[in-house]
């Protein structure tokens, strides 16, 4: 998997490439990884005001695309960037294995097979469902497997 991350400090790109490999391994068979490339860029102004700290882009003529833009709002405490970091590679597997396909052309997406309309609640998407379920259980999981559970940035509640 080719990784590249801009932005950020130097231990920010540190952490969240030791994070982006431990999703992978944890999400993606190895041939699978094999063939992804994620492009990360840390930004300071995503949509603060609509609440979105990540997003997710790809080429949208692919059903089963392989390289992947992530933008990550870096403005919150680290635990909050390395949660949404989690996150967003939850959803790059699920396009990266067809389980979610954007059909915003048509205005719907397809999640395993079933279409979904674009207009149902943001909170009631299966593909957020299962994201959202999965980035702490991820974040936890990878603190624990590098010695970092015990730091401050790790135990911070979120707000």
């Amino acid at each position: 998997m080719n990784v590249y991350i801009t932005g950020g400090n130097k231990s920010l790109r540190e952490l969240a490439h030791s994070l982006i490999n431990y999703c992978a391994g944890k999400l993606f068979s190895d041939n699978l990884r094999n063939k992804i490339t994620i492009d990360v860029d840390f930004t300071r102004t995503l949509y603060k005001e609509d609440g979105i700290l990540g997003e997710v882009d790809f080429d949208d003529n692919n059903h089963r695309p392989k390289e992947f833009t992530m933008t990550v709002d870096i403005t919150g405490s680290k635990r909050r960037i390395m949660e949404t970091i989690a996150h967003e590679m939850v959803h790059i597997k699920q396009y990266a294995k067809g389980e979610l396909v954007d059909l915003s052309r048509c205005g719907s997406t397809r999640w395993l097979e079933n279409v979904v309309d674009t207009s149902t609640n943001y909170w009631d998407l299966p593909w957020e469902i299962e994201a959202h379920g999965k980035e702490l259980g991820l974040f936890i999981r990878w603190a624990e497997a590098n010695d970092l559970g015990k730091q401050g940035w790790t135990q911070e509640s979120l707000k």
